[in-house]
């Protein structure tokens, strides 16, 4: 079997580009001796002109005339002729739900696709708000369940998106749950600081935070607990808005919150090192998803770092001394409940490499691609 892994992302930053080629690697790894994978991931030509090369994926660089606005709204219901000479190389194709359209529609038709899910679709969409929500939705309810009802499989990233999807198609299709992985030969395990009560360390990991992280939770909790002990220390390693630096400074947590912008490598490792305790996504509620997968939680558990969430995640069963889930609600973060976390984990001998190994035995893109081979080659 020839297998192809299709992202049709159009923009792409490093941290994308990072978990695609961790994420073929362990593909590869997982087919059979006479069974290839490719990751193949389509973005515009602008975008393939300046992104540094990574030989573990394939870049299919497509464009059409016009202005951005025109190529922005033409390139999802092009792109389908565009790859249809290079898809048919495959066996099967694995490719992340993107726009829904009769382009894509034929595709699935006439091979064998299965498709992966991180979202509600539906739901995502009714977030936001113009002219290109309004579009996206007219083309989700016309052709999404008409495709979802042709491909050979569902692949949803939790149960819950699972049933969202098998439901908008209206039949029983082969479906599997796959969450995200992580890499564990690019994480470096060094058991982080120990708390000692006098100072508490989070660290709170993203690109960029979004309405979904819940940062404004987590910055009304502090600002409540301003001047009580222990005393606590935020690092947000990630880009913030100019809003969200000017909320920090008039809530008055200036002393309390460090920005340190978006780090990598040795820089990123030494303030994770000196933290205590992370902080996962806490309002999903906001996107309508009670379960997640998020992939910072991953990398915290390869680390050893206890982290916080307000969501359910299928990899995670009840009971972990190292995860605190919150309520998913719109309530501030009770710094108390955090300090007492802290407090508990800090008592558990050898737990950083209990989280190793756990993630090596349950989390890494290995345990994952296995999985997923498993699923195609049953329903191919």
């Amino acid at each position: 079997m020839k297998l192809c892994y299709l992202n049709i992302l159009w923009t792409l930053d490093p941290g994308v580009l990072n978990k695609l080629s961790h994420q073929t690697h362990a593909l590869r790894n997982a087919m059979g001796p006479n069974d290839t994978a490719d990751c193949l991931v389509v973005v515009r030509q602008d975008v393939a002109d300046i992104v540094k090369r990574n030989p573990s994926l394939i870049l299919f660089p497509i464009s059409v005339p016009g202005s951005s606005s025109v190529q922005e709204a033409l390139l999802p219901f092009l792109v389908w002729p565009k790859l249809k000479n290079r898809l048919s190389e495959y066996s099967a194709v694995v490719t992340r739900w993107t726009i829904p359209s009769p382009t894509f529609l034929n595709v699935v038709r006439r091979q064998p696709v299965f498709t992966e899910h991180h979202s509600k679709e539906l739901e995502e969409i009714a977030l936001a708000s113009g002219i290109k929500p309004f579009v996206r939705r007219i083309w989700e309810k016309r052709y999404g369940p008409r495709i979802l009802r042709a491909v050979q499989g569902i692949i949803g990233v939790t149960d819950e998106i699972r049933r969202y999807e098998l439901e908008r198609a209206g039949c029983k299709s082969p479906s599997i749950i796959l969450p995200n992985g992580v890499s564990l030969e690019g994480i470096p395990f060094k058991p982080p600081s120990v708390f000692s009560g006098k100072s508490l360390q989070l660290a709170f990991v993203s690109s960029q935070f979004a309405p979904w992280h819940g940062l404004d939770r987590l910055l009304e909790g502090l600002r409540l607990w301003q001047g009580q002990s222990p005393r606590l220390t935020l690092h947000l390693i990630g880009r913030l808005t100019p809003a969200q630096e000017a909320t920090i400074q008039r809530m008055g947590l200036a002393e309390m919150v460090r920005i340190h912008g978006v780090l990598y490598g040795n820089d990123l490792d030494e303030v994770i090192l000196s933290c205590h305790l992370a902080i996962g996504s806490l309002a999903l509620h906001r996107n309508g998803l009670r379960e997640a997968c998020v992939l910072k939680v991953r990398e915290y558990a390869a680390r050893g770092l206890p982290f916080i969430i307000a969501y359910d995640d299928p990899d995670l069963p009840a009971g972990l001394p190292w995860v605190l889930k919150i309520p998913a609600d719109e309530s501030p973060v009770e710094i108390d409940a955090l300090v007492n976390f802290a407090e508990e984990v800090s008592k558990i001998p050898s737990l950083a490499k209990e989280m190793r190994t756990f993630a090596e035995s349950k989390l890494s893109w290995t345990v994952k691609m296995k999985r997923l081979v498993r699923f195609v080659l049953d329903n191919v």
